[in-house]
């Protein structure tokens, strides 16, 4: 349900380059790339073993991600081999600490242009207002969401909605 709101808040171009920082199995790039086909997609996680895992799942959805970067995101920009990835029109921040957020907002904000959508889904609500305001000063629009749902769990007299955990959606589109 998330990644659906994700990919909708992200405005997905029919080009460009789309970033997935702290990407996991890859579920979010990967449905991007199945939908434009044309973006190019880079994948980055620092859990060992997520590029064989975003590989396979790429393989599955019949998808070719541009590449994945089984490395600590503040390994790549502290040595610089970041600057390839700058020029991304989307990008998603998950995974990893409101430091980190907060740097990478910083570094890739220099090159984004009018238009260029971050998407940052959240759970720690102390590190939304930290990140709203690097957003703003890095002249962003924000917009916050929160996407609440429900699953249906059998009980004896029918059934009864238990809920997930809320998700926080940080949305920042570039005004210059």
């Amino acid at each position: 349900e998330v990644r659906i709101q994700i990919l909708a808040d992200l405005e997905l171009p029919e080009n460009g380059t789309i970033l997935d920082i702290g990407a996991g199995c890859g579920s979010i790039g990967l449905e991007a790339l199945k939908l434009r086909p044309n973006l190019k997609l880079f994948c980055i996680d620092k859990s060992i073993g997520s590029k064989e895992l975003i590989s396979e799942n790429a393989r599955r959805l019949g998808v070719v991600p541009k590449d994945i970067l089984e490395e600590d995101i503040n390994n790549l920009i502290s040595t610089n081999n970041i600057n390839s990835l700058k020029k991304a029109s989307r990008v998603i921040i998950g995974g990893c600490d409101k430091t980190t957020k907060l740097r990478i907002i910083k570094e890739l904000s220099r090159e984004m242009k009018c238009g260029d959508i971050l998407a940052i889904p959240l759970i720690d609500i102390q590190t939304i207002k930290d990140l709203r305001e690097a957003l703003k000063e890095n002249n962003f629009e924000v917009n916050l969401n929160l996407i609440q749902t429900y699953k249906s769990l059998s009980i004896s007299e029918g059934i009864r909605m238990d809920p997930n955990n809320p998700i926080f959606l940080l949305r920042g589109k570039k005004l210059i």
